[in-house]
């Protein structure tokens, strides 16, 4: 203030001070006017420039906000008083109880929280819900003060739960953070304590989130006990409602869970909720936690296949181009010779750089098929072949290849690999047959997965015209000698009287081999599509290294779509990755393709809308666009973060050309099943640090009510400072300019300059 009066000051003495001279042209009265038109437009600048307000201060006074959080997650449901109350049904009476105590001396707020928190309007709202929450955010409970009440208002937090926190953050320092006291009152009992009761609980279950169908799964469970030693209880195991595993445990005197493992093998993909249950003893209040669950993706293994070439032939790039590059359940790594020992790689495996032959066990391991093509077995060494048998014969696919420098030819009838293919190869000079055929299908070949979907393409004995015309013949293919007592021949040469093997399968150990003579099967993709015709290219080779690996299905020859979750199940908070697979009318990978997934929520609700029913599960759709995965044609991907715990289901949407396609429906879990039955232990432990970190009191719920006597209710004071502005901006622009105009106007009439 003292410098918009010195400011001020300084303009009217300037303004005397100019005007001076003009004085003695002017009359009195017309000097006093724009003297004052000029400090009146002077005083205005000055008001804009420095906003004056007159301030003061006042004290004011209002009740204390107070608020109680109240714990209805799922571990409140528990019995384990002597009257048989929940606790949640203990702790809404006593809530009840002391909110008519306290409502004339604060301003009481009340919240019920799980995962989430929300607002009650008063007691009888809590008696309305139940204790269903999945998971138990004590941190946002805590949270939920900063939120609803003005820090200057609120004079205590006061949280009443079992202390069980499974959900997001760290309570102990949203506490600490706060800024406000909390209190804590525990409600429950342990289960360990003196005169604890007798119980058999689960306290775990070890299982892989993903399983592989057909192989060995463990899951083990660990099973804990008060008061039971010497005992035996059953306890099983179940995929739904089926039962897959049983066997007694006799517990132990040992603190400490003891271990039980279960063995199987999975027989359908998919989801699947793995429960363990022990079976409750006489006289055992609590059988919440006698079972625990686990979720796990049964899926198929995937396929890699290591393809060997020795010559840049057409058989290759068709093969890499139009077979492995094109079918998405495929992961290849494909080495073709452009010189002695010199290879160029070919690759969608993500981390994988081979740039030869592979030496070692553990790559060769990692593969489920190899294609050994036209390349001679001089180029392999001994201790190579003899990984590659070792890989097959415990489980992998092989299949060579004819060609001028393979089977017979390139020195394989007399090296360690011939020895577990199918056919008798022969030596070096065992030759070629040039002369163009289609390969005949034996009975076995017709009924052979290999040629499901397809076998109309090609002639049989008893049919020498195939049902379905139009596919190329061979150009020739690589003799051989005939095919192994073990062997099973699918395909012949019709040039041959002696019914040479063209595709011959046997087995290896506990994996399959084969042998396809033909040469080049690159016309059987190449010619029909200039045409526009169907080819059986695409699954002729899909098929034969889904039964090398093992896989039982065959390849689909209409455009279609296929989705999946990386998880079985997802913590809260935890991003969920969908992924999809679309394929085009030929069965290749389609890249062009829009792909969309709605997802519907049926979640426990903790915070609902306006307009919601705060008692009910809350209901939401949305709809997220899928991108292409670089270097995976066919494959689309998207992540998304559940809002919270609950169940959500995933429908998958592709719009290809003119085709619409939809996936199965996916089904995905947030919040780990029983994830509130995990601890039943009131767990005083938290909540003492909570209150301790905070500035509060930590009391049982049986003895809380002198925690509630000695709550602080003292009318809380406040200095307020008002302010009131000695300017309105708008008017103060006017009237300058108007002054100004005035002053100029009759500057301008009295003739000064």
């Amino acid at each position: 203030m003292a410098t918009l009066l010195a400011v001020a000051g300084a303009g009217f003495v300037l303004t005397w001070f100019f005007y001076r001279r003009a004085f003695a042209l002017l009359r009195p009265a017309e000097r006093r006017l724009l003297v004052a038109l000029r400090w009146a437009a002077i005083l205005l600048v000055v008001m804009l420039l420095f906003r004056p307000v007159l301030g003061y201060r006042k004290q004011t006074s209002h009740r204390p906000s107070l608020l109680f959080a109240v714990d209805r997650s799922g571990s409140m449901s528990i019995r384990d008083n002597p009257a048989g109350d929940s606790r949640f049904d203990q702790a809404r009476r006593r809530v009840a109880q002391w909110s008519r105590k306290l409502d004339k001396r604060f301003d009481l707020h009340l919240v019920a929280f799980a995962d989430r928190a929300q607002d009650l309007s008063d007691a009888e709202a809590l008696a309305a819900l139940a204790p269903d929450g999945r998971s138990t955010s004590l941190s946002r409970a805590i949270l939920a003060a900063r939120v609803r009440i003005p820090a200057d208002r609120l004079a205590a937090v006061v949280l009443v739960s079992d202390g069980l926190h499974n959900s997001a953050g760290n309570p102990v320092e949203t506490a600490q953070r706060l800024g406000a006291v909390v209190h804590t009152i525990g409600v429950g009992a342990s289960l360990r304590g003196e005169g604890a009761q007798r119980d058999v609980r689960v306290t775990g279950v070890d299982c892989p989130e993903r399983l592989l169908l057909g192989n060995k799964a463990r899951i083990t469970a660990s099973v804990d006990a008060v008061g039971l030693a010497g005992q035996v209880v059953e306890v099983t195991l179940s995929d739904s409602s089926q039962q897959i595993g049983r066997t007694e445990l006799a517990l132990d005197r040992l603190e400490g869970a003891q271990q039980v493992e279960f063995e199987f093998r999975p027989t359908e993909k998919g989801r699947h909720v793995y429960t363990v249950h022990a079976t409750p003893v006489s006289d055992e209040p609590i059988e919440q936690n006698n079972q625990r669950r686990a979720v796990a993706l049964v899926v198929e293994p995937g396929i890699r296949v290591l393809y060997l070439e020795g010559t840049l032939r057409a058989e290759y790039g068709a093969l890499v181009d139009r077979f492995l590059a094109k079918d998405p359940d495929l992961e290849f790594c494909a080495l073709v010779q452009t010189r002695p020992h010199v290879f160029l790689t070919r690759s969608n495996i993500k981390g994988l750089d081979l740039r030869e032959i592979p030496s070692d066990r553990a790559a060769i391991d990692t593969f489920d098929v190899f294609i050994l093509g036209d390349l001679d077995s001089a180029f392999l060494r001994p201790d190579q072949q003899q990984l590659l048998i070792d890989r097959v014969r415990a489980g992998a696919g092989l299949v060579m290849l004819g060609g001028y420098h393979s089977l017979g030819p390139g020195g394989y009838g007399s090296a360690p690999l011939g020895q577990i293919l199918p056919v008798a190869l022969g030596p070096r000079d065992v030759g070629q047959i040039t002369d163009p055929f289609l390969p005949q299908l034996t009975p076995e070949g017709v009924r052979h997965p290999i040629f499901a979907g397809i076998a109309e393409f090609f002639p049989t004995r008893a049919q020498p015209e195939p049902a379905r015309s139009g596919l190329p013949p061979l150009e020739g293919c690589t003799r051989v000698e005939g095919a192994r007592p073990d062997a099973t021949v699918l395909a012949v040469c019709p040039l041959e009287s002696s019914a040479m093997p063209v595709l011959a399968v046997g087995p290896s150990g506990k994996g399959r081999a084969a042998v396809f003579t033909g040469d080049t099967t690159r016309r059987w993709q190449q010619t029909p599509r200039v045409l526009g015709q169907d080819s059986p290219f695409l699954r002729f080779w899909g098929q034969l290294v889904r039964w090398l690996a093992g896989r039982k299905e065959s390849v689909g020859a209409g455009a279609g779509i296929e989705a999946s979750v990386d998880r079985g199940y997802y913590e809260p908070d935890e991003p969920v990755r969908i992924r999809a697979v679309v394929r085009d009318r030929q069965g290749e990978a389609a890249s062009h393709a829009q792909v969309a997934a709605e997802i519907h929520s049926s979640a426990a609700g903790e915070s609902p809308t306006p307009g919601q029913n705060a008692q009910g599960p809350s209901s939401t759709t949305r709809t997220l666009a899928l991108a292409p995965v670089p270097s995976s044609p066919g494959h689309y991907e998207a992540v998304f973060e559940p809002a919270e715990p609950g169940t959500y289901e995933i429908t998958l949407t592709a719009q290809l050309d003119q085709d619409r396609l939809a996936a199965e429906p996916l089904t995905v879990e947030v919040g780990r099943p029983s994830l509130e039955f995990e601890r039943l232990d009131l767990d005083e432990s938290m909540l003492r640090q909570i209150a301790q970190r905070a500035g509060g009191r930590y009391e049982h719920l049986t003895t809380a009510d002198s925690l509630i006597d000695a709550l602080d209710h003292r009318q809380q004071q406040k200095t307020v400072r008002f302010e009131t502005r000695l300017y309105y901006p708008p008017l103060a622009w006017f009237l300058l300019i108007g002054v100004l105009t005035t002053e100029w106007t009759l500057r301008r009439r009295f003739q000064l300059k």
